[in-house]
């Protein structure tokens, strides 16, 4: 597939929380958190030239963590989904099938172990890459997969991680 038809897609794992909240969902990133946040954004602003479609999970530390990402690369649009917090790996796969077809770069701001699920469900090799996401990701880590097909054509085995990109402690 030619480069102009290549899509990306971007699962971000939160930054760092704090524990300081009287729910789950209710949790804010530490200092250190939206520290690391800010830098992955700057990591992942250095990687791609923009965004079309920033998907969040209405959890705190993942709002947090999806701000300074949208502030870097200004999506296009900016939506948060229930289903990034409740419905695991295929409620997130869901939602990708049903990105509109001209979206070429989507982010992921989620949540463990559904965004290490997800990327190594769609990578399409068993390589070093797809070992290193097997066990989890850490806090502050974006994996980006290259999509050689159309969103709704999203399914196991149909992309391939580029990098793992972790924000430096």
């Amino acid at each position: 597939m030619s480069t102009d038809t290549m899509r990306r897609l971007v699962l971000v794992r939160h930054s760092k929380a704090s524990h300081d909240a009287a729910t789950d969902i209710e949790r804010p990133l530490s200092s250190k958190g939206a520290e690391l946040a800010d830098l992955l954004a700057r990591e992942l602003r250095s990687r791609l030239v923009s965004a079309d479609q920033l998907l969040v999970s209405p959890a705190t530390r993942a709002r947090e963590t999806a701000r300074p990402i949208r502030r870097r690369l200004e999506p296009s649009a900016t939506s948060v989904h229930e289903e990034i917090y409740t419905l695991g790996a295929n409620g997130i796969l869901r939602l990708l099938v049903g990105q509109q077809a001209q979206a070429r770069t989507v982010i992921v701001v989620g949540h463990e172990p559904t965004i290490s699920i997800l990327g190594h469900l769609l990578h399409d090799t068993d390589d070093d890459l797809a070992s290193q996401i097997s066990f989890g990701v850490p806090t502050a880590t974006a994996v980006l997969l290259d999509v050689p097909c159309a969103w709704q054509e999203l399914a196991p085995r149909t992309a391939r991680i580029r990098e793992i990109l972790t924000a430096r402690r």
